[in-house]
């Protein structure tokens, strides 16, 4: 079912899956998918489809300059990467086996959409038991908590799955630093030590999970997440990993029973639905009997799914119309009580409440 009119979120999506080449695109959709694609941090992506399509040569100027001023960007944060990873491992006291998660994951395992966007920060994995050690070792290392509120750093670190972030007092360069994929007070909390032990160890004290594993925490990402600004992208890093995934292992078999064995089936079964409905994936019988087993019994998911759609459809803020902000908070809302039950949400959400509005009344003063 064809939820929405063309946007420019579907002349990109048409580009992830090679339904249209860069060739076919007009000069104003030129400017309409840059903008979209700065915003999603995909400019490296469409550089490197102009280079397989032999098409950078024929593009404007204007947009070529952009492109290529993005992959350089790419490469100079690579390296600012490699470069902190490198020197936390000298710097490791304890010895800490350290996880990579997300996009430093993928740059470390050499995956193709880690040549294909920008990242906002580095996520890293220790279990709990070692949260104490592994903040000593950022703090040794330059990195020092950005939360300064009292209240919002002990909600992360009372109910969260990660600590406030890291901040690197000389690069800026941003660290999460986790401790499980799903909040403490989630339902569906798993052991984290699942996911480390069944990693590999590339370089010493490093370790990258399984490509099963990277493929659901994405998804788990994406589901659990509250910012839509750039979901589309999570939804993209997902297609490129499964879709090399099912090339390499031919099935996705053990990737289905990797998710039931992390009682993460449901996240699973909502990704593959979402990408075979906005990306047009082709799912196997397989894989389509794992999604009806998995959702038949969420009645709310076809309510939850075109609410996906629309905001999947349309990630910039300021071309919201009003089913996007109905669509954003009812995802808002189910995301929080994903993450924790209704009495700690209600709690929560009164405490932010009432301390933005003794923050506008503190504003309000100093301006008077």
């Amino acid at each position: 079912m064809n939820y929405m009119k063309v946007t420019t979120s579907n002349l990109l999506i048409d580009l992830v899956t090679k339904k249209k080449s860069t060739l076919q695109l007009e000069k104003s959709e030129w400017c309409d998918v840059v903008a979209l694609s700065r915003q999603l941090g995909f400019l490296p992506f469409l550089y490197h489809i102009s280079l397989e399509e032999n098409t950078f040569s024929l593009m404007p100027k204007s947009v070529a300059s952009q492109l290529k001023s993005a992959y350089y960007e790419l490469l100079k944060q690579h390296d600012s990467i490699n470069w902190h990873l490198a020197q936390l491992r000298k710097n490791n006291p304890s010895s800490l086996k350290i996880t990579l998660l997300k996009g430093a994951a993928y740059i470390a395992a050499g995956k193709r959409n880690a040549a294909y966007r920008l990242l906002s920060d580095i996520d890293l994995l220790v279990e709990r038991k070692f949260l104490n050690d592994a903040e000593f070792w950022l703090f040794i290392n330059g990195f020092a908590v950005s939360v300064s509120d009292e209240y919002d750093d002990y909600y992360y670190r009372q109910w969260m799955h990660e600590l406030p972030p890291f901040v690197n007092s000389k690069s800026g360069l941003i660290v999460d630093l986790h401790h499980n994929l799903l909040p403490i007070s989630s339902k569906r909390h798993i052991n984290a030590s699942l996911i480390v032990d069944s990693g590999t160890e590339l370089e010493e004290h490093y370790i990258v999970p399984s490509d099963e594993d990277l493929i659901i925490h994405s998804a788990v990402h994406l589901i659990q997440d509250s910012v839509f600004d750039r979901s589309l992208r999570d939804l993209c890093d997902q297609y490129w990993l499964l879709t090399d995934y099912i090339e390499q292992n031919i099935t996705s078999a053990q990737l289905i029973d990797r998710a039931i064995k992390l009682a993460l089936g449901t996240d699973l079964a909502k990704s593959f639905s979402l990408m075979s409905e906005v990306l047009n994936l082709p799912l196997t019988d397989e894989e389509s009997d794992f999604v009806k087993q998995s959702l038949r019994r969420k009645r709310l998911w076809v309510l939850e799914k075109r609410c996906y759609i629309i905001m999947l459809h349309q990630p910039v803020k300021s071309e919201w119309r009003v089913k996007h902000h109905v669509a954003s908070l009812y995802l808002f809302v189910k995301s929080h009580l994903i993450k924790m039950p209704v009495k700690l949400l209600i709690k929560h959400a009164g405490m932010k409440s009432y301390k933005r509005i003794i923050g506008l009344f503190k504003k309000q003063e100093k301006g008077s």
